[in-house]
């Protein structure tokens, strides 16, 4: 699904409005059939600290590195760039549950 998300869609940074009237940050991604989604741009945790919330967005997939079974497949993002890579699991990184 990443791959897909990264390279089949529309990426726009947007900044939206909550409900408690707090702006968030993130992307509003499109696909072909139009169908949306937006992911906040809500950081990642290095130990107890959250770093770098508002501006940088880092989400794991299921996918582990077979090569190195202690890094897993994420996506991440900040204004102007989307990729995807390898991280170690141990850190702090957001999750985005998917139902079939």
């Amino acid at each position: 699904e990443i791959k897909e998300l990264c390279e089949n869609c529309n990426w726009t940074w947007v900044t939206k409005k909550e409900a408690t009237g707090n702006d968030v940050n993130g992307y509003s991604i499109v696909g072909k059939n139009g169908n949306s989604i937006f992911l906040p741009a809500a950081g990642f945790r290095e130990g107890t600290e959250l770093e770098r919330a508002g501006e940088y967005g880092d989400y794991w997939s299921s996918s582990l590195n077979v090569s190195r079974p202690g890094n897993a497949c994420d996506l991440y993002f900040f204004s102007g760039d989307v990729d995807r890579s390898y991280f170690w699991r141990y850190e702090g990184h957001s999750v985005r549950a998917v139902t079939k």
